[in-house]
């Protein structure tokens, strides 16, 4: 049984890929026929109801079969429809994928594998298949063309465990502005609550590991840019919050080692190698932890 029907098995679909059969039964529902006729809102709930049946009990195993089957429909498919309904039928899609994976579910496991089976298509954001790229909506809505980043709702939530797996693919240094993040880290409003078990987690906690990450990553951050936005009356999750940014980020000379962690990581963020090709270098383990942004 190929993957295809083990997932279709699973969420009692006919067998082939579920992305495929999933638009034949919207363009065969009469109402549908003529598709430059009809918004996206025609289709959208049909789209959402049958990913979402997927991804609200699915494992590992299935998930890695949705992103399979994803992936072969945008780059094999035999479909072939007008521009407009292909891009809102993928941006369907992704908006349900994202969603799932990082507001409803925040499972660390899931968001790795998401970024090892797109992990070929990181380098090219204009690449629909770049999905840590795409935007989503946090809290559900019909609109699939628009919304934040994957990394962006991290931070605004201080889900460290996650931003963890981000950063170590290098995500955070591929950011025009890096700095964005930090401010959002500090300063969003904490009504963000994540649940784990029905248990509310201390997100001030959260938030401090979250700037550590970023400073193992960054050379720099500026200080001075959060201090104008704190002048503005915007005021931090973390009052100590310098705390926890090194001085060598902001006002003393950035020490040697972490300058060497920045190079190699550049070096292998540019051959699309992060983070496996730190486990492939001839160094104690110790230093590949480092690199890997784990001490």
């Amino acid at each position: 049984m190929n993957n295809s029907s083990k997932l279709c098995r699973k969420a009692s679909f006919p067998r082939g890929n579920i992305f495929c059969n999933l638009i034949d039964k919207i363009v065969k529902r009469p109402s549908l026929q003529f598709l430059g006729q009809w918004g996206y809102h025609c289709y959208e709930p049909r789209i959402y109801r049958t990913l979402a049946k997927i991804l609200r009990y699915v494992d590992l195993d299935g998930f890695d079969i949705l992103l399979t089957d994803y992936i072969a429909f945008v780059e094999k498919s035999g479909h072939r429809f007008e521009f407009n309904f292909n891009l809102e039928f993928t941006e369907i899609c992704v908006n349900t994928i994202l969603y799932w994976v990082f507001a409803r579910k925040g499972n660390p496991d899931f968001v790795e594998l998401l970024l090892k089976k797109t992990k070929d298509y990181v380098q090219d954001r204009s690449c629909s298949l770049a999905l840590i790229w795409r935007t989503f909506t946090p809290v559900y809505c019909p609109s699939p063309l628009s919304g934040i980043t994957p990394l962006l709702y991290v931070a605004q939530t201080r889900q460290s465990n996650i931003l963890r797996i981000l950063l170590q693919y290098g995500i955070l240094e591929r950011e025009k502005n890096p700095i964005n993040i930090v401010l959002t880290i500090l300063l969003y409003p904490s009504r963000v609550r994540i649940m784990v078990d029905h248990e509310l987690i201390d997100i001030q906690e959260d938030a401090k590991t979250c700037l550590t990450l970023c400073s193992r990553v960054l050379s720099t951050v500026s200080v001075r840019e959060i201090e104008t936005q704190l002048s503005l009356g915007r005021r931090p999750i973390i009052q100590n919050w310098l705390d926890y940014i090194p001085p060598t980020r902001h006002k003393d000379p950035c020490e040697l080692v972490h300058l060497c962690r920045i190079t190699i990581r550049t070096q292998l963020l540019a051959n699309n190698m992060l983070p496996n090709g730190i486990f492939s270098l001839l160094i104690p383990s110790r230093l590949q932890k480092f690199l890997n942004l784990e001490s």
